[in-house]
């Protein structure tokens, strides 16, 4: 097994608004999810934490300079969660506190477990040959004993909890149904919604209580949004995200 070594681990885009999105372009496609990083006056926040191969903090000390940064999960599965170690400030809802789940990633194909294997069908995405990466973080790192590292949350939230940037405010929306714990974060005065796996486009959606879904999908229908910024893939304007959240609602 020959892998390059990434010159950069994360790639990253500005989105606006004090916002940046960043993911991991050289681990599997599929297991590409977005980080985001909000910048505020006081404090900034991190959006979820990717799968945690290669360090996400190392890549958020510029963009948050001598601010303070707070780490809130959306939801516990290993791709959301593998970096949030790297933050002493951890949050998430008390029903995904336990994380990774449904289990840590593994690299290598022979190791995959079944739920592993299930998820890369249920997406429609082709397994791995070998290994699950594209490039390697740095020269030591060895895929074969690699596993997403453990973690906890050091503070619980939940419905209504406000995390104050200090020029920006964010309320915790508990959306469940991808995981009983998932979360929305919402920014009321720019409208702007970051979804985690509650909201996504140009794929199929996952759940694992679907009535539970179906009625986070009602409740994010009634939210003035201005753009979403998903927890895999594109944002998507007010437009799309009403069409998008009609039509998931009618599919789920």
């Amino acid at each position: 097994m020959e892998l390059p070594v990434a010159d950069r681990w994360f790639a990253s885009e500005d989105v606006g608004g004090g916002v940046t999105r960043l993911w991991e372009p050289h681990v599997d496609p599929f297991l590409e999810s977005n980080v985001w990083h909000a910048r505020g006056a006081e404090r900034d926040v991190v959006i979820d934490a990717g799968n945690g191969v290669g360090s996400l903090a190392a890549v958020i000390d510029p963009l948050r300079g001598t601010r303070d940064v707070v780490a809130v999960a959306t939801h516990a599965h290993f791709d959301h969660v593998g970096g949030l170690g790297g933050f002493g400030d951890r949050r998430a809802h008390a029903l995904d506190a336990e994380m990774p789940t449904p289990g840590p990633l593994v690299l290598m194909r022979e190791s995959f477990p079944d739920w592993l294997v299930e998820d890369f069908r249920y997406y429609g995405s082709p397994l791995p040959d070998d290994v699950a990466l594209l490039a390697l973080p740095e020269p030591s790192f060895d895929p074969r004993s690699w596993s997403t590292p453990p973690v906890g949350p050091t503070s619980t939230v939940g419905e209504g909890d406000e995390l104050d940037l200090g020029d920006r405010l964010l309320r915790v929306l508990h959306t469940p149904g991808h995981t009983p714990g998932s979360i929305c974060l919402w920014e009321e005065a720019s409208g702007t919604l970051f979804s985690g796996d509650a909201f996504y486009v140009d794929a199929p959606l996952g759940w694992e209580d679907r009535e539970a879904f179906k009625a986070s999908l009602r409740r994010l229908a009634e939210v003035p949004v201005r753009v979403a910024h998903t927890g895999h893939g594109r944002s998507v304007g007010t437009a799309e995200f009403a069409r998008e959240i009609e039509r998931m609602s009618a599919e789920v």
